[in-house]
């Protein structure tokens, strides 16, 4: 499916004008993005945007959400303004300098971007980032190549409890020092009872 740039567009206005997602920065907006897609896609049967997402550190991203962020900056529909984020870096807020046009989606398009709202919205970037790893898409691609979307969950359960097994490491290594000892205790009981399953025989962790 070709990428629809125009709704690509809109949508991403229309996220950073939803008083809920705020604050929008970019990799916040570019799980939304691939959440609102996959959602569509595993729904309906195809994506809304029809975008490329590409495996990053941080999760899926757009292929054409750079583009689509200057040409939205560029025609000021949105303005990206460096602010402070409580005991983190700084980041780029993403903000709509005028309402997004939403009559090209369909009304069950209009769903599934309400249903992301709801189930998403208010999760932070890191939040998302963190959803997005246990995706069986983007567990199984390669480090910056593009990630093999399905219409449906096609995976068995093997590959289900493969993605709960990453999770929990994903979840081990990217949790600060600091947690109590208890803290570590459990998750790694979890990560025990969670094993790695290649064909017949298991890794155990």
């Amino acid at each position: 499916m070709k990428v629809n740039l125009r709704k690509l567009m809109q949508l991403v206005v229309f996220f950073a004008h939803d008083e809920v997602v705020k604050p929008l920065g970019k990799t916040k907006l570019f799980k939304l993005l691939y959440f609102t897609d996959v959602t569509h896609l595993r729904t309906v049967g195809e994506p809304i945007t029809g975008a490329e997402y590409l495996k990053y550190p941080y999760g899926p991203v757009p292929m054409q959400g750079d583009f689509a962020l200057k040409e939205l900056r560029k025609h000021r529909l949105i303005s990206q303004t460096r602010v402070e984020i409580p005991n983190k870096r700084s980041m780029w807020e993403i903000t709509a300098l005028q309402m997004p046009d939403m009559t090209m989606f369909t009304k069950q398009e209009m769903s599934t971007i309400q249903r992301v709202i709801q189930q998403y919205g208010e999760d932070t970037a890191s939040v998302l980032s963190w959803k997005s790893h246990q995706e069986s898409a983007w567990l199984f691609a390669d480090d910056w190549m593009p990630l093999q979307l399905a219409p449906a969950k096609q995976s068995t359960e093997k590959d289900s409890e493969n993605a709960e097994a990453i999770a929990l490491l994903e979840q081990w290594y990217a949790t600060p020092d600091n947690k109590p000892p208890g803290y570590w205790d459990d998750l790694l009981e979890e990560i025990e009872a969670h094993p790695l399953h290649f064909g017949d025989e298991d890794l155990e962790l």
